[in-house]
């Protein structure tokens, strides 16, 4: 019975420790995964990292840091008034903590999970949280330096801090159990320690902004994991910031201005990164646009240089698609030819004697102006468009010095296509912009082996093919050919749910693009030497042909970028895939 007794009680005290280790545990997993419950509120931002250590091993060894530091697209940057605010904010750091914070600092402070929050966009205010083991932590320079620095104490731990009096800058540390803090301001590192030692209630993930951004992105994933690297952002905030509209290079504020907050989770593997994103609305969409953006995909060419697909596109982006891709080829020129300045011989006539008889008390008649394309958007706001795809293609003629671009659209819908409507829409179009008469505005039939389709006997190349509830339009005859196959083949392998779906051949069309942006800036100079004293000055390389096709070098390993895209009421869900070569 003793012996039992025994067994028992020694049952009992194991399966308490067991439950101890198991709740011990728990905790320290909480604290690595939860990094921003050690953080104070108030964030813009805040970047998590699994191993920033790694991340930042795998960048410095990168072929693609090599290549981007040579090239001219850092060139470009390193002149950018950007670049040169970054570079005044790290000397002022440098400065207030008396030593270079340059990459061999960074390289000495990266540690295993890490977290970065930035509190201030233009002061660059930040703190930041990183795990090094305690040898690793004595060989950093600020370490091996706090003996310059200001002691202060927090919660039972010292920490370290140094003002800079020429810029105000401050630099604040301190190590303890592990973790090494680094902030901009006193205030973050003692709330840091506060937070870490349990003596404060508040920190950012009990913010609701940050509270609901992280639910929704749990919400809107198959399995809710974080990756390599997660970011959450108070877009609420961020959007409205001078700086963030003055240097967001995608320049859609008025669009960012729907969300109020974001997560974006990266995950890494051999052959391909990719990013997870979710957007919370301000508001959610009373209904979730509809239709086959997945399904038109299956028409695009396996040639196709770029394609992207649009679910329940609205009339006024479905005309500008139409417009700026196939319909204003010749507009445009006569468009420019009349928006440029006089020319000096008009510009000395003004105020001649021969102006004396112009009365200048009546305002100009008035030319009333009519808008063409009216028929072609009553046209397709009646039909309700329920799915958009955009194609492009490149080809390069025999001799290699030019590259053409073709461009196609498929429109979808609910209903049929009534073909002799469609092509006098699209003539009453293009009459203004091609001729005083009907020259050149007439459909003529053509055929391949296996269908028919529409051909414009003008100057512009525009070829029309109906086929039940699809309009498809190209600028080429090949290029609809092979949508017209593709097509008719039914390939369709379709996704529900998805509204928005991209693909962009990278390595396919690197060298053809590259021919084409130095086509790009030619046309842009022209034969102006002035402009070409100024680039000289300014020491800006010429965007397409240097700075963009720099970009393209430097990542030249990456095959392909996809974009997809899925709107759900109160969040829209995005994963971008960049796939690698071997």
């Amino acid at each position: 019975m003793r012996h039992r007794f025994w067994n028992v009680l020694g049952l009992f005290l194991f399966s308490c420790c067991a439950v101890f280790a198991v709740v011990a545990l728990q905790k320290t997993t909480k604290l690595e995964l939860e990094l921003p419950s050690l953080l104070p509120e108030g964030a813009l931002l805040s970047i998590e990292a699994r191993d920033f250590a790694s991340l930042l091993h795998d960048w410095n060894h990168s072929e693609e840091k090599r290549v981007w530091l040579a090239g001219e697209n850092h060139a470009g940057f390193s002149t950018s008034r950007l670049f040169g605010r970054l570079s005044q904010a790290q000397d002022e750091f440098s400065a207030a903590a008396g030593l270079p914070a340059d990459d061999a600092l960074l390289q000495q402070v990266a540690g295993k999970e890490s977290c970065l929050a930035l509190y201030d966009i233009g002061n660059l205010e930040f703190v930041y949280v990183t795990r090094l083991d305690r040898q690793k932590l004595e060989d950093t320079p600020l370490w091996q330096t706090r003996g310059k620095f200001e002691q202060r104490t927090e919660a039972g731990t010292a920490f370290y801090v140094r003002k800079d009096t020429d810029s105000t800058r401050t630099a604040a540390f301190a190590a303890t159990n592990g973790w090494l803090i680094l902030a901009t301001r006193e205030d973050l590192v003692a709330g840091v320690l506060d937070r870490m030692a349990g003596t404060a209630s508040h920190s950012l993930i009990e913010e609701g902004w940050y509270t609901e951004a992280i639910k929704q992105a749990a919400e809107g994933k198959a399995n809710g994991e974080r990756g390599d690297l997660r970011m959450v952002l108070n877009l609420n905030k961020i959007v409205p910031s001078p700086y963030f509209r003055t240097y967001w290079i995608q320049n859609n504020i008025t669009e960012m201005k729907q969300y109020v907050s974001a997560v974006s989770d990266l995950f890494r593997n051999a052959q391909s990164y990719r990013e997870e994103r979710v957007l919370v609305r301000r508001t959610a969409l009373a209904e979730a646009p509809q239709g086959g953006a997945s399904a038109l995909v299956a028409m695009a060419p396996d040639d196709a240089a770029f394609y992207a697909a649009q679910a329940s596109p609205d009339t006024e982006s479905v005309l500008k698609t139409l417009r700026s891709n196939l319909l204003e080829v010749g507009m445009e020129q006569s468009e420019h030819m009349t928006s440029v300045a006089p020319s000096e011989a008009v510009a000395e006539n003004a105020g001649s004697a021969s102006q004396l008889d112009v009365m200048i008390d009546r305002a100009p008649l008035a030319v009333p102006q009519v808008d063409s394309f009216q028929p072609l958007r009553a046209l397709l706001h009646a039909q309700h468009p329920d799915a958009l795809l955009a194609v492009y293609t490149t080809r390069t003629p025999h001799d290699g010095v030019f590259v053409s671009l073709q461009a196609a659209a498929v429109i979808s819908s609910h209903q049929e296509w009534d073909e002799t409507a469609v092509c006098k829409a699209l003539t009453e179009a293009l009459m203004p912009g091609l001729t005083a008469g009907e020259l050149g505005a007439h459909w003529e039939k053509r055929s391949n082996a296996a269908e028919e389709y529409l051909a414009l006997d003008g100057a512009v190349p525009l070829f029309l093919k109906v086929s039940e509830n699809r309009l498809l339009l190209s600028s080429d005859a090949l290029l609809l050919e092979k949508l017209m196959a593709r097509g008719k083949a039914n390939t369709t392998d379709a996704k529900t749910g998805v509204t928005y779906t991209a693909l962009f051949h990278h390595a396919q069309e690197r060298s053809n693009f590259k021919v084409l942006m130095a086509q790009l800036d030619l046309s842009a100079r022209g034969s102006n030497g002035d402009q070409k004293a100024e680039s000289a000055q300014t020491q800006a390389p010429p965007f397409f042909s240097t700075n963009v096709e720099s970009l393209s070098r430097e990542f030249s390993k990456v095959v392909s970028e996809r974009v997809e895209e899925e709107a759900r009421g109160d969040k829209l869900i995005q994963t971008v895939t960049y796939q690698w070569s071997q």
